[in-house]
């Protein structure tokens, strides 16, 4: 993606535009999330943008399309569902996100950000199945965060490697995916330990 584009965008729209982009964007621009963000990311290390309302716009963007995919499925998931399995350049996608389900359960809408095939069709599932709104919220903007932070920085860094950060893009996130999951459940355990140990005291 053309670095100029960013400017453009923000010079003409403001950093309203930026948000406007990130959310619509990522469902119309036929371009990679993880382009957009470190090219937002890069437009900041090199004083294009301002980072901390660079980043602050970005997430809240990407939030926003999040947060549509949910309510997309909680208003029309059944027509929807049936609409997007009669896709097949998107029927991999939706396996995809219901693997993600079955296996992590509600943490799967904070990994689902890491896995570019299923990052906004998990949240249109949980809609379609009522997921309280609180709840949804919980798990999927603190997994937007950490992948918007990531992703970010990773532009904001070595932006100008772009090409070969894209090249094991699939790689880097089974690594970023792994560590994740793990320190998920270093967690859980930890806190389980904890009040094991409260309830025998």
């Amino acid at each position: 993606m053309d670095l100029d584009l960013v400017v453009t965008i923000i010079e003409e729209n403001g950093y309203l535009g930026l948000y406007l982009w990130m959310w619509f964007g990522v469902f119309f621009i036929p371009v990679p999330n993880e382009v957009l963000l470190m090219t937002v990311g890069l437009a900041s290390s090199q004083g294009a943008l301002t980072p901390v309302f660079a980043f602050a716009v970005t997430y809240l963007g990407i939030a926003a399309a999040i947060t549509t995919s949910y309510w997309l499925g909680r208003l029309i998931g059944r027509r929807l569902l049936r609409f997007l399995k009669g896709k097949k350049r998107l029927e991999s996608s939706l396996e995809a996100a219901m693997g993600l389900m079955d296996k992590y359960h509600m943490l799967s809408l904070s990994l689902s950000c890491f896995v570019p095939g299923a990052r906004y069709f998990v949240p249109v599932l949980y809609g379609i199945s009522r997921l309280p709104f609180r709840t949804f919220a919980l798990f999927a903007y603190s997994g937007a965060f950490a992948w918007v932070l990531i992703i970010f920085l990773l532009g904001y860094l070595f932006g100008d490697k772009m090409e070969l950060i894209m090249k094991y893009s699939d790689e880097m996130w089974l690594v970023i995916l792994a560590a994740a999951v793990l320190f998920i459940a270093f967690t859980v355990r930890k806190r389980k330990l904890k009040s094991s140990a409260t309830e025998v005291e």
